[in-house]
């Protein structure tokens, strides 16, 4: 194994034994002796990595945080092909969350960061404002209101994924998908001043073939 090879194993069982502890004791508690000891890492190697145990956490956070990003707009690098698509964005959202319970359930659950949550809610906010600005949904005083309950809706089911111990019961992403989106979609059906959108902009590529939800309103239609 070369140096960079060993580095990067030192820097991940160095998470993964902090990941570890986050499930028995508060985050805050956790003291660098007893990560090394637990991850068989050099003390001065974990300093190569870390400057202390916050700095672990907060690595942990922003690389979930990163990977939990719900929506881009078309043409953003980092959603790649479904970048623009909010349907597929909401799937692979959930496909994240259940590829990653286990540092969830750690962040979120008694002996995780409060904060986590509520920097992951603040992301949530700032990208379902952005996917409805590219619906051309109004800012209007309605706004607030749905990208607050769906906010919670995506909270409350990724909050349940990472309880739920049997994984065989867990719902698939598009499923999951599915019930989020289902409050965005009776907003665009039913609301008079939301515009009307297409059938594929509201359910994705693959929504079953019936009447185009823009239609009524083509100049608004993606």
């Amino acid at each position: 194994m070369d140096s960079g090879s060993r580095a990067s194993a030192a820097r991940r069982a160095v998470v993964e034994t902090y990941i570890d502890l986050m499930e028995e004791k508060p985050y805050d508690s956790i003291r660098v002796k007893e990560l090394v000891e637990r991850s068989n890492v050099a003390r001065s190697t974990f300093y190569v990595h870390f400057r202390d145990t916050i700095d672990v956490l907060e690595g942990i956070e922003g690389t979930l945080l990163g990977l939990l990003s719900l929506y881009r707009s078309d043409g953003d690098a980092y959603k790649g092909d479904i970048a623009g698509m909010p349907f597929e964005c909401m799937e692979n959202w959930f496909e994240a969350c259940i590829e990653h319970e286990r540092v969830l359930r750690a962040l979120i659950g008694p002996h995780g960061d409060p904060y986590f949550t509520v920097r992951l809610q603040n992301q949530i906010r700032q990208e379902l404002n952005q996917m409805m600005d590219d619906d051309r949904a109004p800012r209007d005083r309605l706004r607030p209101y749905y990208v607050e309950l769906l906010t919670a809706s995506y909270i409350g089911l990724m909050s349940y994924i990472v309880k739920e111990k049997n994984k065989s019961e867990y719902l698939e992403a598009h499923e999951l998908a599915s019930i989020a989106n289902s409050t965005r979609a009776a907003y665009y059906k039913l609301s008079d001043k939301a515009p009307r959108l297409s059938e594929e902009r509201l359910f994705g590529a693959k929504a079953p073939a019936g009447e185009d939800g823009g239609d009524d309103h083509p100049e608004t239609a993606r």
